[in-house]
């Protein structure tokens, strides 16, 4: 078996929003690792949101009792993720539009 990395869509807060625009819901299901890479500028607090439900429903995604954050030019990289909906959401209006990077680790 191999190990290989995949692009996925961008999550994108469009400017004056506090959600994703398109949270994704597909490529999900054989990632071992999903690592979500924040811009360099951030207006708000940027949590990390899961469904398990195809995103009807999201929840804040947690570790150690913690909500997961991302900070301004930082990545958190989640391992064996068991849902099937990601999204980001800020705890206040964007003040420009911004652009997380995903990227997931898969075997073959």
């Amino acid at each position: 078996m191999g190990r290989y990395l995949a692009n996925l869509p961008n999550l994108v807060i469009a400017n004056g929003a506090t959600d994703t625009t398109t949270p994704i819901t597909a490529y999900l299901d054989d990632a071992k690792t999903l690592t979500i890479v924040a811009p360099s500028a951030l207006t708000g607090t940027v949590t990390v949101q899961i469904s398990v439900d195809g995103g009807t429903t999201y929840v804040d995604a947690g570790s150690g009792g913690s909500d997961i954050t991302i900070g301004a030019g930082n990545a958190v990289t989640i391992t064996d993720p068991s849902f099937n909906g990601l999204r980001v959401t800020s705890s206040i209006a964007e003040g420009a539009e911004r652009t997380f990077t995903v990227i997931k680790s898969f075997e073959v």
